[in-house]
């Protein structure tokens, strides 16, 4: 096997120097308080951020090297990564931890990590209200049912209107437009795909909306065909480990998201420009 076809280790010397680049916004963002992630319209974010307020310093600083690492191995074909990945995903002390936390019930059981259309489904279904009653009482602990203010404001799960696809489209399109000179490219699935640059930097944008999980899906894919380097299907919530789609879309909040996922679309743009600059024998 070639070089160039040969798996590659959470040691390579090319991630390595990915992931220091990574660790260093992520460390950043970890520092000003994750006004980023805050955000994000997505119950993975949630359940990261409530998870992340628990660690200590030297605990925060761990985990941010450990996801910078795993988010570097994304930049490199799937085939020649996924015995690493997996390596650092199941033995680094700091993703088994997340892993073991977020699978954990205290963010099973809360309607705060619910995407809103599944909460307001179960409020409103007696049955289900019932059922979820009787299990609490089995419970050591209270579940978290507050929704994150950022996000809908103190507006109670009952009148919230959640965004659906029409109005996401109508404001995607011309950000989209405006962003990536990009008019979008209907695929099999519904799916829609923008392609266009930022600041040169060739991108593809994959968008999908769904009536059966999260609302709206973004992706991000980018290649540099002279280097074995690409990003396909990347968010920036990917870096944190926390990729599960938005479903935390509202009609009040749902301008302001589409303004988020234009800086995102900047800022992972950013970091593809400063990987390319990488000397190639990094």
């Amino acid at each position: 096997m070639s070089e160039r076809l040969a798996e590659i280790g959470p040691d390579d010397p090319r991630v390595q120097a990915i992931a220091r680049l990574i660790a260093e916004d992520l460390a950043e963002e970890a520092r000003e308080g994750l006004p980023t992630l805050r955000r994000i319209p997505s119950t993975g974010t949630i359940k990261f951020l409530d998870y992340f307020a628990t660690l200590t310093p030297g605990d925060c600083t761990l985990l941010v090297e450990a996801l910078a690492q795993l988010a570097a191995l994304h930049f490199f074909p799937t085939p020649l990564i996924a015995k690493a990945h997996e390596q650092v995903r199941t033995t680094h002390p700091a993703c088994r931890r997340l892993s073991h936390a977020l699978q954990s019930p205290a963010f099973s059981y809360g309607l705060r990590y619910c995407d809103l259309r599944m909460h307001r489904m179960m409020v409103n279904d007696a049955q289900s209200v019932a059922q979820m009653t009787a299990t609490r009482a089995t419970l050591d602990f209270a579940p978290r049912d507050d929704l994150p203010e950022l996000l809908v404001g103190s507006t109670s799960i009952r009148d919230i209107q959640t965004a659906k696809a029409p109005l996401l489209r109508k404001l995607l399109n011309p950000m989209l437009l405006k962003r990536l000179s990009a008019k979008p490219e209907k695929r099999p699935g519904g799916e829609l795909v923008y392609d266009g640059s930022i600041d040169g930097m060739p991108l593809r944008v994959s968008i999908i909306f769904s009536n059966l999980y999260a609302q709206m899906h973004y992706a991000v894919s980018w290649p540099i065909r002279e280097r074995p380097l690409l990003a396909k299907r990347l968010t920036y919530e990917a870096l944190w480990g926390a990729n599960t789609g938005w479903d935390y879309l509202t009609e009040e909040n749902a301008l302001r998201s589409i303004e988020l996922l234009d800086d995102l679309l900047v800022r992972l743009a950013n970091l593809f420009h400063r990987i390319a600059d990488l000397p190639v024998s990094a």
